[in-house]
């Protein structure tokens, strides 16, 4: 690995704006600039941007923001090899002001999270997607350091990892993964459209979100509660709980958890809404 600072020069395909990418050398000590230009998050990042360029030109605004470059700051990277979090700053400008604009950017790329409701099968039948007092869903606790919470339940999630296309194959995958639970991909209803962004002001990763509605026995449903899950050669010690649906806005701070219930019952109230007329 290089141990010397870098620099490279990206014209945008698009838009024909050319960005700098600046790597200090103890950024390139750790992972080379040209494997960093290949991190999936930033290619998206790039990508991204160069679409807005285009479009703010497009406009013909009085408004504009021009990016001069991107310095590298700092490169995680996992045991597995792969590149995992970058940090980097921008140097962007509002014009005419000439201002400069706050760029403090976390790259991460994306994510999915599953809502995933279980009905008994004693229940009575009602319409599909429709609540009941006795629905539970299925969150995961684990210690969150970042926030700092040692025992943080969520609805199961896991990042993307540079995949695209197929999100609910990924989100199916990544239940199995979190719970031992098994849900096909064609039993996810998505929520959003495009995802949703938990911290837009400094960090890059969106969430798609999907809910699932399964009827399982009572054995099945006692049986989950406590069950000890994840990739503990991972680092993931995750213990699973089941919080009634009802009070679910009262058992959690985890915003994916909130966002997806909100959504849920939207969702449900337009099914609903069909279903009566």
């Amino acid at each position: 690995m290089s141990n010397n600072a870098c620099t490279s020069k990206r014209v945008l395909p698009v838009s024909q704006a050319e960005i700098e990418i600046e790597c200090p050398a103890h950024v390139s000590s750790i992972a080379p600039l040209a494997e960093i230009e290949r991190f999936p998050p930033l290619v998206d990042w790039l990508s991204n941007l160069d679409r807005q360029i285009s479009m703010q030109k497009a406009s013909s605004a009085k408004e504009t923001i021009v990016f001069d470059r991107i310095t590298l700051q700092s490169v995680d990277v996992f045991g597995s090899g792969k590149i995992g979090f970058l940090k980097f700053t921008t140097s962007a400008r509002r014009m005419p002001e000439n201002k400069s604009l706050p760029g403090v950017v976390f790259l991460r790329g994306g994510a999915v999270a599953v809502f995933l409701i279980l009905r008994t099968s004693s229940a009575a039948a009602k319409p599909v997607l429709s609540f009941q007092d006795n629905d539970h869903v299925v969150l995961t606790v684990q210690p969150r350091l970042a926030v700092p919470d040692l025992s943080l339940s969520e609805i199961p999630a896991g990042m993307l990892d540079g995949q695209s296309g197929e999100f609910s194959g990924t989100a199916a995958r990544e239940l199995e993964e979190e719970t031992g639970l098994v849900i096909h991909a064609d039993e996810l209803v998505e929520l959003t459209d495009r995802g949703v962004y938990p911290s837009p002001g400094a960090c890059d990763e969106f969430l798609r979100l999907f809910a699932c509605e399964k009827r399982i026995s009572e054995s099945e449903l006692q049986k989950i509660e406590g069950r000890l899950s994840g990739l503990r050669d991972e680092g993931e010690f995750i213990t699973l709980r089941l919080a009634r649906l009802k009070d679910l806005c009262r058992e959690t701070s985890d915003m994916k958890t909130l966002a997806a219930l909100c959504l849920w019952d939207r969702l449900v109230s337009e099914r609903i809404a069909t279903y009566v007329e």
